[in-house]
């Protein structure tokens, strides 16, 4: 069970994530664009917004601020926002027939499986051109800009695109995959986002103490969180963790087998969690210790 502030938190970012679209999508238009509403509304419903909650703890400890004290128009809720909404728009990409073929997220129907394939695409469009557009609108326009650079730079040609390329390129061509491409390759996807979550705060506490050390930290949890995913589709039904399941290739698990897969996870975690000692945050060592043990 997720402990109340985790809920909390979460709650606070899908409750500005759905004040953000009643505005945005406000405005009555066709019986066409009125349906495909509920296409992006279902597009940004269920998904865990761990991305989001780093952010959102890192900001808070390091600027000594509660929850209570953020508004629906705080740049940080902003920055959470967008995070979500990039997201969304790169698990829609990754579900499409083209990509990976999945029906299943988290117990639900995919976008593309629920409503169609245009529709995920549109979506993913949308979702992506929003993002950018929430960062520009942030109260200092230099924050703005590097917020813009941070997020488009997890997503640009030399990251997120890179990784979809190759991930399609070593599906035909496995053997030539090993370990050390794997991690560059998931590096571009799974570490791009959740390095951008950890830094971003930096631009909005200016708090760069110990940089260092988050900096590694978001390198180690980065490749636990995907560890753990290939360990889920090893060890775990589709009932069981909502998703579809099957053994790749292109896996750690595959590399390492299982044993050494848990031994390099449980390494990750450790050292993480020492990395984070100086802000003394029982939430962010929750996060940590959650990406290890989760089930989904």
């Amino acid at each position: 069970m997720l402990p109340n502030w985790y809920n909390t938190y979460k709650e606070t970012i899908e409750k500005n994530i759905d004040l953000f679209f009643e505005e945005y999508l406000s405005k009555k238009t066709s019986k066409p664009l009125e349906e495909f509403k509920e296409v992006i509304k279902y597009s940004v419903l269920w998904w865990k917004k761990v991305r989001a909650i780093l952010a959102l703890e890192f900001y808070l400890n390091l600027s000594n601020k509660k929850i209570e004290d953020i508004k629906w128009d705080d740049d940080i809720i902003k920055f959470c926002i967008a995070l979500e909404l990039i997201h969304a728009y790169s698990l829609i990409h990754d579900d499409l027939p083209a990509m990976d073929n999945d029906s299943l997220r988290r117990g639900q129907l995919t976008v593309w499986k629920k409503f169609s394939e245009c529709d995920a695409i549109l979506a993913w469009d949308l979702l992506n051109t929003i993002s950018f557009e929430i960062l520009s609108d942030l109260s200092s326009p230099a924050d703005s800009v590097m917020l813009i650079k941070l997020l488009s730079n997890a997503v640009w040609f030399y990251g997120m695109i890179w990784w979809q390329v190759e991930d399609l390129y070593f599906e035909k061509n496995s053997w030539e995959l090993n370990i050390d491409l794997l991690k560059k390759l998931h590096a571009k996807k799974t570490w791009a986002l959740i390095r951008t979550s950890i830094i971003g705060w930096i631009v909005l506490s200016w708090n760069t103490q110990n940089f260092e050390n988050y900096s590694r930290f978001a390198d180690n949890i980065w490749l636990a969180f995907q560890i753990k995913d290939d360990l889920l589709d090893v060890e775990w039904t589709s009932e069981e963790t909502g998703k579809s399941v099957w053994w790749e290739n292109k896996w750690f698990v595959h590399f390492l087998w299982l044993e050494k897969s848990k031994q390099e996870l449980d390494r990750l975690i450790s050292d993480s969690l020492e990395l984070i000692l100086p802000l003394k945050s029982e939430k962010l060592n929750f996060i940590t210790n959650y990406i290890q043990k989760r089930n989904k």
